[in-house]
């Protein structure tokens, strides 16, 4: 933003000390002005595409390169955005730089803007299960609860797939309401979907039998 406000300071600059010299003539005065805002037009068309001020310093494209060329596993939160948010210019109909930003937007805290990066998860790809059980979670943290228009994402996905988390999640949300028989139902589902490997296995049969205790 430090660049923009000077690339407006000196559009200014030069508009009074070209209107000084014109003398306060009306017509020379209006053209000054119009040459001015064109040029701030054009100004601000190199900040942002040359710029981003999330990053600071250096050329966007230069700086996304660079950290492009560090191991994944030292980005922040804010970097990770940045190269998704790359990853997801360059791929339009790729879902995926979408889902794994509303991931790290769940994980910092930033629900909203978290259901918004699944939207468009989801968008790219209506039959994403992980688009529909991610804007069902980022749902459940801004209202607190699994509302029905959570539960109808959920709802969706379990059709979708034979994976057991849409069920995990459903089952959740009934032992969150107090519907106890749904919820078993729900983790008999889970379970019934689980490998004999999976860790969530005997918790989720533990859940079904109505043994919330381990």
């Amino acid at each position: 933003m430090l660049v923009g406000v000077l690339f407006a300071a000196a559009a200014a600059f030069w508009t009074l000390r070209a209107a000084r010299r014109a003398g306060g003539n009306p017509a020379t005065g209006r053209l000054v002005l119009l040459v001015s805002a064109a040029a701030s037009v054009v100004a601000l068309g190199v900040y942002l595409i040359n710029g981003r001020p999330d990053l600071p310093g250096g050329a966007y494209a230069e700086r996304i390169a660079a950290l492009k060329q560090r191991p994944s596993e030292t980005y922040n939160a804010d970097e990770w955005l940045a190269v998704l948010a790359d990853d997801a210019r360059a791929n339009p109909s790729d879902p995926w730089p979408m889902l794994a930003t509303g991931e790290v937007l769940l994980r910092t805290n930033r629900p909203q803007e978290a259901a918004r990066a699944f939207d468009t998860a989801l968008r790219r790809n209506p039959r994403s299960v992980d688009a529909l059980i991610g804007v069902a979670r980022s749902i459940a943290l801004i209202e607190g609860r699994f509302t029905p228009e959570a539960l109808a994402f959920l709802e969706q996905a379990s059709t979708l797939t034979d994976d057991p988390a849409p069920w995990i999640y459903r089952a959740m949300a009934a032992m969150e309401s107090g519907r106890e028989a749904d919820a078993r139902n729900m983790w008999r589902e889970a379970y019934s979907r689980m490998s004999s490997e999976d860790p969530r296995r005997e918790m989720a049969r533990r859940f079904s039998t109505g043994q919330q205790q381990p």
